[in-house]
């Protein structure tokens, strides 16, 4: 949200485990209408990650990062 502040598209990535903590720093930042890019369960949360899940995350999150990224700021 810093760098959204800054002028400079963001995304932000957030396991579907942390929406709400991060929908509530959002309000708290004044951007309650933050759009984020939600990782769903079954992936276990980024802390627990293997190199093949970041793999296959990845490919799962980029056309919703890339829409996001392209949007008129």
């Amino acid at each position: 949200m810093e760098l959204e502040w800054a002028g400079i598209p963001a995304v932000a990535i957030v396991h579907e485990a942390f929406v709400a903590a991060a929908k509530a720093t959002a309000a708290v930042s004044g951007m309650q209408d933050y759009e984020f890019v939600v990782v769903p369960y079954p992936v276990a949360p980024p802390g627990e990650w293997t190199d093949e899940e970041i793999d296959l995350v990845a490919k799962q999150v980029a056309p919703a990062v890339a829409r996001r990224l392209s949007r008129d700021h």
